[in-house]
């Protein structure tokens, strides 16, 4: 994808296909004749519309004697100017043998429609100045005054115009400013000037009198002596006027490009430059995937393709304007959060010496998990059931419905057994911590009283050396004495420091050990497994779950197809069914898998984003590909997803329940987004 041109303000000429005539509605539009604010708002339900009422003042129109007169002017319709014009140049189309009021289907084409525009900024420029003027049909834009720019520019492309195709030729030059773009719409009847077939006439001028001229047959009439005064001339076959396409625009298409590469050169270099303007693209010269963009494409999709793009620079510039201010207030954030934090460290550990002071001895009984009971609930059930009689007729069904209720049992012994595990690992987590909490305070209080003694040893030690220097002058048995005191003093403390050595090793050994009591209840939790029933129904819990984030994959590949489809498709500009259930149902399905909740609309517009960036753009134009993404994130913000949709989705991801191709849970556990029963499994109509 190549866009190192679209920042160059260009020219811009649509040639329409030629037509044999055109109905008085299609006349009328181009001159808004009879259009009231009901007929603007009728236009512009058609999503691709963008008229202004507030701006139709503004229009504009060049008649046949080179003067600017308000648009519509001119008394006669343009389909009755069309066909005034063809009379005059004695047009007459093919009829229709089947129907002589009716014209043949290859009547020859009598009009071409021409609409000249170019780079938005510069016309709106040179049409408006610098006023307010709103585009986006939200506010009133009836104080707007037009500028003089836009009127040279129109009498500039008319004079152009007038000499290309002859201003009796022109039947319609229309400046309509109520629309995005300002526009000229021009209407054109293709007229070349050809020779007329019959044979070179001849005529007689007298030789001393020029003003005498006879015809061939006068001069035959004549008396054969005085034929000799006049001297025979040929006259060349007159000139005439006619309608052909093929004359004016080209025989054949390659013609026809050339003309229309001709015609881009001579505007630039009249009109064109005079106003800012460079040539436009040659599509020739655009590479493949943007010329065949360009192809047949209407005036409609060409104005929806260029408010796509203004609508996308927009997003862009505010995306960036609000990722500026969330950047700011993430560093707000993470100040807060960060103060935050300490606090609840604080907290935490004050929470946590308060519990372990708070221990009790029957809190450091390591809990076992009894699931007999359970099992053997589910086994007499179960009995209860088979007992049940069969009847004689409708046998069928009566296995189904034992089926159906074991199904039920055995998903209710699941439901208990998972519950009875978690509660149990609860608890014993719960205990490790208790444990863990009681063995680092009473090493804390150890490693206090440590610090403690050591401290006081060495205040002792201190003031052994000190009393050592007084003594020095002492008589040697009381120096012997002291120091024998102070010896044993030292001694006793040596001891309870190692009293408390000892102390906080048998607290290290008695965590270690009730960590492994903690490791070996995890065993028996394993054991559980060892259980036929209860392994049978975990081996297809994880079928289930394998099953289903299968199907999840699928659907994510899904829609990254059916975006990288609409992205290559040119001949739509918004989400059809066909593109917008797969592309929903990859929402949901990259939701999933990224652990997001999306019933939440942020949560659901990070998946979407997180899919988007897994599509590859590759043979797709800049255009197509963010109309693509821009698509997509309108249809995840109108996703309506109902948290009882999204519970039953997880719970078919922990494999506690059926997974299908349409989603997980039975039909009758899901509704759509909009609130209806679902028909395909997700929620997606």
């Amino acid at each position: 994808m190549s866009e190192p041109t679209n920042n160059i303000p260009r020219a811009a000429i649509h040639v329409g296909a030629p037509a044999k005539s055109f109905s008085a509605a299609e006349g009328y539009e181009p001159e808004r004749r009879g259009w009231n604010e009901k007929t603007y708002r009728l236009k512009n339900q058609d999503t691709n519309n963008h008229y202004d009422f507030t701006r139709k003042h503004l229009n504009f129109e060049i008649n046949g004697k080179g003067e600017i007169v308000p648009l519509g002017s001119n008394p006669v319709p343009l389909h009755e100017r069309l066909q005034q014009r063809l009379d005059e140049l004695g047009f007459k189309p093919y009829k229709d043998k089947n129907n002589p009021l009716g014209n043949s289907g290859n009547s020859p084409n009598c009009t071409v429609g021409i609409i000249i525009s170019g780079n938005h900024d510069v016309l709106t420029r040179l049409a408006f100045g610098d006023q307010d003027v709103d585009l986006t049909l939200q506010k009133s834009n009836a104080h707007v005054i037009l500028k003089q720019g836009i009127r040279d520019r129109a009498m500039d492309t008319y004079h152009w115009a007038c000499d290309r195709w002859g201003a009796e030729n022109i039947i319609g030059f229309d400046v309509h400013l109520d629309e995005t773009t300002q526009h000229i719409q021009i209407q054109t009847i293709p007229v070349a000037k050809t020779k007329n077939r019959d044979r070179a006439s001849a005529k007689y001028v007298h030789k001393d009198d020029k003003s005498k001229v006879l015809s061939q047959k006068e001069w035959k009439k004549l008396p054969e002596e005085i034929r000799g005064d006049f001297v025979r001339t040929e006259v060349e076959r007159r000139e005439k006027e006619c309608v052909s396409y093929a004359r004016v625009w080209g025989e054949d298409k390659y013609a026809v490009g050339r003309t229309y590469y001709q015609m881009h050169t001579d505007y630039h270099d009249e009109v064109g430059r005079k106003y800012g303007l460079e040539r436009g693209d040659d599509i020739v010269m655009l590479p493949g995937e943007e010329r065949r963009a360009h192809i047949h494409k209407s005036k409609a999709v060409l104005e929806a393709e260029r408010q796509a793009k203004d609508a996308i620079i927009n997003a862009k510039a505010e995306k960036r304007r609000l990722e500026q201010q969330k950047d700011k207030l993430e560093g707000e954030t993470q100040s807060i959060k960060s103060q935050k934090a300490r606090m609840e460290d604080k907290v935490s550990q004050l929470e946590e010496y308060a519990e372990a002071l708070d221990i009790k001895e029957e809190g450091l009984i390591v809990p076992t998990l009894n699931t007999n009971p359970l099992v053997k609930k589910a086994w007499d059930d179960i009995k209860v059931e088979l007992e049940k009689p069969i009847p004689a007729f409708g046998q069928k069904e009566w296995r189904e419905e034992r089926r159906q209720a074991i199904m039920v049992i055995l998903t209710e012994l699941q439901t208990a057994l998972m519950e009875a595990k978690e509660a149990q690992k609860k608890e014993i987590l719960t205990l490790g911590k208790s444990l863990y909490n009681k063995a680092m305070k009473d090493a804390r209080a150890i490693i206090g009283q440590n610090k403690q003694l050591q401290k006081e040893n060495h205040i002792l030690s201190a003031e052994n050396a000190g009393l050592r220097k007084r003594i020095s002058s002492m008589d040697e048995n009381a120096i012997n004495n002291l120091r024998e005191q102070k010896d044993a003093e030292i001694e006793r403390i040596q001891k309870e420091c190692d009293r408390a050595n000892n102390h906080a090793v048998r607290s290290g050994n008695l965590a270690s050990k009730e960590h492994q009591r903690a490791n070996e209840a995890e065993g028996q939790i394993r054991e559980m497994l060892g259980i036929p029933e209860i392994k049978e129904l975990w081996n297809s819990i994880q079928q289930n779950k394998k099953a289903f984030w299968q199907h999840v994959d699928q659907w994510i590949a899904d829609a990254k197809q059916a975006i990288y489809k609409f992205a290559t498709d040119y001949q739509n500009a918004v989400f059809t069914s066909d593109y917008a259930n797969p592309i929903g149902q990859g929402i949901l399905a990259e939701a999933l898998k990224d652990g997001l909740d999306a019933s939440d609309k942020e949560q659901r517009k990070q998946a979407t984003r997180n899919l988007l960036s897994q599509v590859s753009w590759e043979g797709t134009t800049k255009f197509m590909s963010d109309l693509s993404e821009t698509r997509t994130m309108q249809l995840c913000e109108e996703m309506t997803v109902t948290r009882s949709l999204m519970e039953s989705l997880l719970l078919a991801a922990g494999g506690r329940g059926y997974t299908g191709a349409g989603g997980g849970g039975s039909d009758n556990a899901l509704t759509n987004w909009d609130g209806t029963k679902k028909r395909n499994g997700w929620g997606v109509s």
